[in-house]
């Protein structure tokens, strides 16, 4: 396992080191093709190729990037220097492609994860009713409340500052919003146990955002980080197949969250309140929203905390009080 990581960490350097130098080629080809000649870039640019050069004679002598001659001054110099264009474009798409497959494929496992470490109920399927109920009541006390909104906050903190977090942002603030706030005007399907809110998205959401640069990055945190989030309050949909997307894309994996059967209302406005608010972020929700509705083959399984009786009770002056009991601030 070590020579295999060794292994890649190399191809992984010398790629960067021959496209780093094709790129310095293509440049130089630039400005000697410009009427007007820049005397600053181009010795610099000679000179870093001439340095890399010594440096890694045999790497770039096998791919034929020895010579800048070869691209610039000689008849066929255009014609290979298109070629060469061809195959570094087709190697990043096919490199690019084989990255997102390699986090789609360790974001299922992050996902098998992530469930097995925190809550889940039912066992069988978030949607169908079940006898088997969670024994784990991080929902519903005090102190689990609290550890559910200090890792939002420290979710929100760590990942606000990012353009890349706040589509997920804006979709959980939405998903949350909709399932206190029925769009229905009867004002009594937001205290309604049947009724339930599902949010859709794309697997990529989490794993192509937020990717740090560099190969010692570990590009699947702000995934991690994010799941661990969305398990701390909600249920995955094993209903539906996550190996499979419904929309353009079929390979693409789409993930289906539910609220927690034991999460109350109180939660989440308390969640709610530890969130961006949207006109705060840069980016639409992403995902889908959908009430779902109980059919002939198929129950809902009912929220059985809506009112928050199953809630342990907040002292009166606790750190949130302000928060969920002054209606003037």
């Amino acid at each position: 396992t070590n020579n295999t990581c060794d292994d890649l960490a190399q191809m992984t350097s010398d790629g960067k080191i021959v496209l780093e130098a094709f790129d310095r080629i293509c440049a130089i080809g630039a400005i000697n093709n410009n009427t007007i000649v820049q005397d600053g870039p181009l010795p610099n640019l000679q000179n870093e190729h001439d340095l890399c050069a010594k440096r890694h004679c045999d790497l770039l002598k096998a791919c034929g990037l020895l010579e800048i001659d070869h691209f610039t001054t000689l008849n066929n110099a255009a014609t290979l220097l298109q070629k060469y264009t061809e195959v570094r474009d087709t190697m990043r798409r096919q490199a690019h492609k084989s990255a997102m497959t390699h986090r789609q494929n360790s974001f299922f496992e992050l996902l098998s994860l992530a469930e097995q470490d925190c809550v889940t109920y039912p066992v069988e399927t978030c949607t169908l009713p079940t006898e088997t109920t969670s024994s784990n009541h991080t929902t519903t006390s005090f102190d689990g409340i609290k550890d559910i909104l200090s890792s939002i906050q420290k979710f929100v903190r760590k990942y606000q500052p990012k353009i890349g977090s706040h589509s997920f942002l804006a979709g959980l603030h939405k998903f949350i919003h909709l399932q206190l706030t029925p769009k229905s005007e009867n004002r009594h399907q937001r205290s309604d146990p049947s009724y339930v809110v599902q949010w859709t998205f794309r697997g990529s959401v989490l794993t192509e955002a937020c990717v740090p640069t560099g190969v010692d990055g570990d590009e699947l945190s702000y995934a991690r980080e994010a799941l661990k989030v969305l398990f701390s309050f909600l249920i995955l949909n094993k209903k539906d197949d996550i190996e499979g997307g419904s929309l353009e894309n079929a390979s693409e994996p789409m993930v289906s969250f539910e609220i927690h059967k034991l999460v109350s209302n109180a939660t989440l406005r308390r969640i709610l309140n530890v969130l961006p608010n949207p006109k705060d972020l840069d980016a639409r929700a992403t995902g889908s929203l959908t009430v779902l509705t109980s059919s002939d083959n198929e129950k809902v399984a009912l929220r059985e905390n809506v009112d928050g009786h199953l809630d342990e009770t907040w002292s009166l002056f606790h750190s949130n009080f302000l928060v969920d009991y002054c209606t003037v601030l």
